[in-house]
């Protein structure tokens, strides 16, 4: 695929594309209010919150495209991560319409890059308490986002040696943000058992939720092909950083999958985006996966074009 920097030219116009096919589609359904999670459900008009998730969208892309290249995750700047994230986020309902779980995209990115910028021989307890914080505030707009907890131990775990005062800093920069939900929650005399059911997104299962998990499967398989030869000469450096990766790889598997289970819903698998348009750049370049990877690209852009017309309720027979 193109290596360009004028490729996050494009990502509006793709963007525009996909908020026009499904408008007239009617393939995603727009909700008249938004879930934000223990934040609680707010009705907006549609449109303005629509228009909000596309700026999330837009800005998730060109963040995590510089995490990417700002801590060297390969050898040059590439650019074709932002599209990649778009590319793949035009699957799922938080592309088209606001909630909490596309608010959370925006702080796991921060938290990672909060992470990556540990190092080893330096005090790391304001990164530490910065990158549990972001979890925190995440979890409070997507709930299962607890989970998330005793893996930022694991993270921190990877780049720096046990320190009891950085286990106490991550514990209280995560219960920080609760903190501040509780005061909101008493400030507008809401009671605790009122969102506790509140947190689900409730989309209805996707009709081609089997052929969307076969592509996040096969594109995962192609990265760790193509990244397997990059780990074999790397620097211990970037070693701790894909561990990290392959962390929220583990994240977003299990929040996927207990979503899918659950609540019948495949919302939470997005997550898995933003370390799978990562990883999966090392296979686009790679000398023997590339050529495959780029076709299968192709591919994705095309069904994702076409499923409007598959399954949109206007053209189905």
């Amino acid at each position: 695929m193109e290596n360009r920097i004028w490729v996050l030219l494009l990502l509006p116009l793709v963007i525009s594309v996909y908020l026009l096919l499904s408008y007239n589609t009617e393939y995603y359904v727009n909700y008249n209010k938004v879930n934000l999670g223990l934040w609680k459900s707010h009705k907006f008009n549609t449109s303005y919150f629509g228009s909000i998730s596309v700026f999330i969208v837009l800005s998730n892309a060109i963040g995590l495209n510089a995490l990417f290249n700002i801590n060297e995750f390969f050898e040059k700047n590439i650019y074709v991560i932002a599209l990649l994230y778009i590319l793949l986020m035009s699957f799922y309902n938080s592309f088209y319409s606001l909630n909490g779980l596309l608010i959370s995209h925006s702080l796991m990115i921060l938290m990672l890059y909060q992470f990556f910028k540990l190092k080893q021989n330096e005090d790391g307890r304001s990164r530490v308490f910065n990158a549990s914080l972001f979890a925190g505030i995440a979890t409070t707009f997507y709930p299962p986002l607890v989970i998330s907890f005793p893996l930022l131990v694991v993270i921190i775990l990877i780049i720096r040696p046990f320190y009891i005062r950085e286990m106490v800093v991550c514990f209280f920069g995560f219960i920080t943000p609760f903190i501040f939900l509780a005061v909101y929650l008493w400030c507008y005399n809401y009671a605790i058992f009122e969102i506790s059911a509140d947190y689900k997104l409730n989309y209805q299962l996707q009709t081609d939720y089997l052929l969307v998990i076969s592509i996040f499967s096969i594109l995962f398989i192609l990265s760790f092909l193509g990244l397997s030869t990059r780990l074999l000469k790397s620097s211990i450096r970037f070693k701790k950083q894909i561990q990290i990766v392959f962390v929220f790889v583990v994240l977003a598997l299990m929040l996927g999958f207990l979503d899918l289970f659950t609540n019948k819903q495949i919302e939470s698998f997005s997550l898995l985006l933003i370390p799978l348009s990562m990883i999966f750049s090392y296979s686009l370049y790679h000398k023997y996966y590339g050529i495959i990877s780029t076709i299968f690209i192709y591919l994705i852009m095309l069904y994702s074009v076409l499923k409007f017309f598959i399954f949109s309720p206007q053209y189905s027979m």
